[in-house]
């Protein structure tokens, strides 16, 4: 009777419900005579009562019957019901077997079924094959194409399947099973042409790889045999599909048997020595992440279209780094360029963020605010949020000074369930960790020689209610009051942040176009129109690059299917820039078109906890025409930033004026002479921008005001800067006065203190200028009161975005070759300067003829001119005179060559510049910020 106690509550086979454990025969005949009992006590009740009541012998006799026929119907309904809970017991112990049942039916139906499948489904698993084959492929690869996928003609054979009853505590949504399975089909590619070829053609794929010299290797291989074991784990729902998580894991690495054949279907390379026990050893590799207890859970819901409205991130972790600090007497190895790291320690994670690199091997200060995206998969995998410090390199890999690391499950709070799966997390903000941390890995700081100091937070994603569905019927009344008042949790409109999913799923009717059917001389090239495409799609956020995809080889109408997530800070002045490039052998890879939009215009008139969008977007202002689908999602995250933090990376810096003011000893405001100022960027490649007196003919104006003891530049064209790197980025303005005994001063402004979109005046202090490396110490602020000079005013203004200073930058050449992203821009501008003309021309040359009289009256008024305290007319008509006058500094695209000799010979060069620039130029540069690009 033990056996007998393991009964499951639903039965996998029959899909009915189990009833009750069966009873000793004993009690089933003791249940039977108190139920004979108990009708033929009705039936003596009703025969008295109806003696009293004077009926007739007949209803007697009625009465009787009915309690027979009553008893017979009792005993029938129990006896059908006891034989077909007996069946329904031999049918699950069939499966509970140890021996498992086998499935005939459902191989003839697979066997069926496999012969009827269209081909053309299989065209996304070509391109997830191609993008898996690139990963893995050496370095000598450059691109993957699967030119044919045949599945062959006999189905995959499941030997075996055996279901585990349900442990105790397990819900009954959840199924435990292991199946058998055996895949064997004849090889035809090498069977010699004598034999008659079998019918039954093996599933196969045509490989065909692009190496750098142009030269492609085809390769064939067959898969002749898989035979294996896997466990599964299966959740179900009340939804379609009717099963939401699948979750499988081999017993033990399956036996693979295949044939290779490289350029000839004759020529098996499996048959050589040594080759099958290295493809076998490539197997277990392959099957490492998959053995038992490894595992892997499939969403069906998410595979089959269907996944619900979220994002696959939960949150996001802000790191506020401040500094790290060492013991003196450590010998770190001539370690002095440190700069701090935050990623993600999943092996496919791509995930790194880092901070500017000082020139400080003690005591860096950063005080630099680093963000990463958590999800829920890393919860279950253990995965840790890695804080490191290095050692910045331009040779060899950088050397760590140390790492922390916090669990990803401990600063969510994650909790686990019974099945394995996450069932909760913390839905509020939280701090994590404020203070110092060991980096070398000792227990406590007193043991600690190398410290970071650093503040943690989580700040999760809103929870928006459920798309309508059975399920959420169902779970409507079993949902905790906390649960509900989530998703009621309206959202805070100071929380401006959120998480943006990307997917860029395929593109349609890319192309090069004909030059001699383009319009626009700046669009004009040298390629060929007929050459087939290798696209590859470049996402960009505020125009700073986040990812890119991978290359499909010859494909005008890829399937990228490729998806990324990033934050961004700022929902209302967010864009989004999606470019597609082609590849090249051995030369730039030029732009086929590009489109840039905001976010705010992609999810117009949408709630405000969870946005989607999916658009084809039509490709322009490049070499060629096409279209990419684009499908977003947004998410909004419970993080709140102060308006300088949620500016752009990449922008343009305006400065219109800067003063000099409260000038100290050695500096004087009389000697206004010898006095000049230069103005540059902390970065890579270094851009000076000059001030001094005898500048008038470049359009510098000076005044001198005893009163204030202040000396003013203000040009008539302001200076303009390109930023790329703008939070780790400060405006250095160098002061010096005097010919023979000059005298020097410096003023710092970090431009993560400020804020986008908006005129502002910004106050510095005046100290004696850093000798060597130590201007790069640290990032410490400047007091603009606590000086030793004096102080300036500089007026500026940061537009967010590319705009044509930029065109001047290589890397900006690079990533837009062939293109021009500001011909939209110049096209708006000219139309309504030409409308502007025709309405306002007698008018505008007017206003011109009394400015210039006016100011021709203040020359002979003054030797210098005196500069007003008003800045002009309303800010929106000298923005648009700025954003005119942008249009000036754009130079035509760097210059395609020709042929394509010279074009391959260009880039050979430009890689062996690029290289030597890497060597001389310092850390903080375009070129190491671009290692924080995510590629496919």
């Amino acid at each position: 009777m033990e056996d007998e106690d393991v009964i499951p509550s639903k039965c996998f086979k029959l899909r009915f419900p189990q009833p009750l454990r069966p009873a000793r025969p004993n009690q089933l005949i003791k249940g039977l005579e108190l139920n004979a009992l108990k009708y033929l006590v009705i039936s003596c009740l009703v025969c008295y009562f109806l003696g009293r009541c004077h009926f007739s012998y007949f209803f007697g006799f009625v009465s009787i019957l009915m309690g027979l026929l009553a008893y017979w119907m009792l005993g029938t309904e129990t006896k059908q019901g006891l034989d077909w809970q007996l069946e329904k017991q031999q049918g699950s112990k069939t499966l509970y077997d140890t021996r498992g049942e086998t499935v005939e039916w459902m191989n003839f139906f697979l066997q069926k079924i496999w012969r009827s499948i269209d081909p053309n489904i299989f065209i996304c698993v070509e391109d997830i094959l191609e993008d898996t084959l690139a990963s893995l492929a050496p370095a000598v690869i450059n691109a993957v194409k699967v030119t044919d996928l045949d599945i062959g003609v006999n189905a995959p054979r499941i030997q075996k399947i055996r279901i585990f009853p349900p442990l105790p505590g397990q819900p009954d949504e959840s199924m435990f099973g292991e199946a058998s399975f055996l895949f064997q089909s004849k090889p035809v590619g090498s069977s010699s042409s004598g034999v008659k070829k079998s019918t039954s053609t093996p599933p196969g794929i045509a490989i065909r790889f692009k190496t750098g010299l142009k030269a492609p290797i085809d390769v064939k291989a067959e898969l002749l045999k898989v035979r294996g074991k896997l466990r599964f784990k299966i959740l179900t729902s009340p939804d379609m599909p009717f099963v939401s998580k699948v979750t499988i894991s081999f017993v033990n690495v399956p036996k693979v048997e295949t044939n290779v054949m490289p350029v000839s279907k004759h020529m098996n390379v499996m048959k050589l020595p040594m080759m099958k026990t290295l493809v076998n050893e490539a197997v277990k590799l392959g099957f490492a992440g998959l053995v038992d207890p490894k595992s892997m859970t499939l969403d069906i819901k998410e595979l089959i279209g269907a996944a619900s409205q979220d994002t696959s991130a939960i949150g996001v972790v802000k790191v506020e780094v401040r500094q790290a600090k060492r013991n003196a007497t450590i010998n770190l190895q001539d370690m002095k360029d440190a700069f701090a790291t935050i990623s993600s320690s999943a092996v496919d994670s791509k995930r790194v963020v880092s901070t500017r690199v000082l020139t400080n091997d003690e005591d860096p200060r950063w005080n630099e605010n680093l963000y990463i995206l958590v999800h829920q998969d890393e919860i279950l995998n253990d995965t840790t949020i890695d804080l490191k410090v290095w050692d910045a390199d331009k040779v060899k890999p950088d050397d760590a000074w140390g790492t922390t690391s916090v669990s990803v499950k401990d600063i969510v709070l994650g909790k686990i369930d019974t099945l394995g799966y996450v069932s909760d997390w913390c839905k509020q903000e939280r701090v994590v960790f404020d203070g110092w941390a060991p980096l070398d890995g000792k227990p406590s700081l007193e043991e600690s020689e190398i410290q970071l100091d650093f503040r943690m937070t989580f700040h999760p994603k809103y929870i928006a209610p459920p798309a309508p569905s059975l399920m959420t019927a169902l779970e409507k009344g079993t949902k905790t009051a906390e649960q509900e008042a989530l998703e009621e949790e309206t959202w805070n409109p100071i929380h401006k942040s959120g998480i943006l999913s990307i997917q860029v799923s395929e593109g349609a009717e890319l192309e090069i176009g004909d030059p001699e059917m383009l319009t626009a001389d700046e669009f004009k090239h040298p390629y060929s129109p007929n050459k087939i495409v290798n696209p590859y799609a470049v996402i960009y956020l505020n125009d700073t690059k986040i990812y890119e995809t991978r290359a499909k080889l010859r494909n005008p109408s890829p399937h990228w299917d490729a998806e990324c997530e990033q934050l961004v800070k700022d929902y209302d002045t967010a864009f989004l820039r999606v470019s597609v490039k082609t590849s090249m052998d051995l030369e730039h890879d030029p732009v086929l078109g590009t489109r840039v939009f905001y976010l705010k215009d992609i999810f117009v008139d949408q709630q405000d906890k969870f946005k989607e969008a999916e658009r084809w977007v039509a490709l322009a202002n490049g070499i060629g025409f096409g279209k990419v689908l684009l499908n977003l999602k947004y998410k909004p995250v419970k993080l709140s930033l102060p308006r300088e933090l949620r500016g752009s990376d990449v922008g343009t810096m305006i400065i219109d004026r800067v003063e000099l003011t409260d000038l100290k000893p050695p500096f004087s405001s009389h000697h206004t002479r010898s006095t000049k100022a230069t103005l540059s960027l902390n970065i890579d490649p270094i851009i000076l921008k000059r001030l001094k007196t005898d500048d008038e003919h470049h359009g510098t104006m000076m005044s001198h005001q005893s009163s204030t003891s202040t000396i003013v530049w203000q040009r008539t064209r302001p200076l303009y800067f390109p930023l790329t790197m703008r939070y780790r980025t400060a405006l250095c303005i160098h002061v010096q006065q005097g010919n023979l005994y000059t005298s020097k001063a410096m003023g710092r402004l970090w431009l993560k203190t400020v804020c986008d979109g908006t005129w502002q005046e910004a106050t510095l202090g005046l100290y004696d200028p850093p000798k060597g490396d130590d201007g790069n110490k640290n990032e410490d602020d400047w007091s603009p009161v606590d000086n030793q000079y004096g102080q300036v005013i500089v007026r500026f203004k940061i537009v967010p975005g590319y705009s044509p200073v930029h065109s001047h930058l290589r890397s900006f050449q690079m990533d837009m070759l062939g293109a021009d992203p500001f011909h939209d821009n110049a096209l708006k501008n000219k139309v309504e300067q030409w409308i502007q003309e025709e309405r306002d021309q007698e008018q505008d040359e007017i206003q011109r003829q009394q400015k210039e009289m006016e100011w021709q009256q203040e020359r002979r008024e003054s030797h210098m001119t005196e500069v007003s305290e008003v800045y002009g007319d309303e800010d929106q008509e000298a923005d648009k005179e700025f954003l005119e006058d942008l249009e000036k500094f754009k130079t035509k695209n760097k210059k395609i060559p020709p042929f394509f000799v010279l074009r391959k010979l260009s880039r050979g060069t430009d890689f062996v510049r690029h290289r030597i620039q890497t060597v001389r130029e310092g850390f903080n540069s375009d070129n190491r910020a671009s290692r924080a690009v995510i590629k496919e």
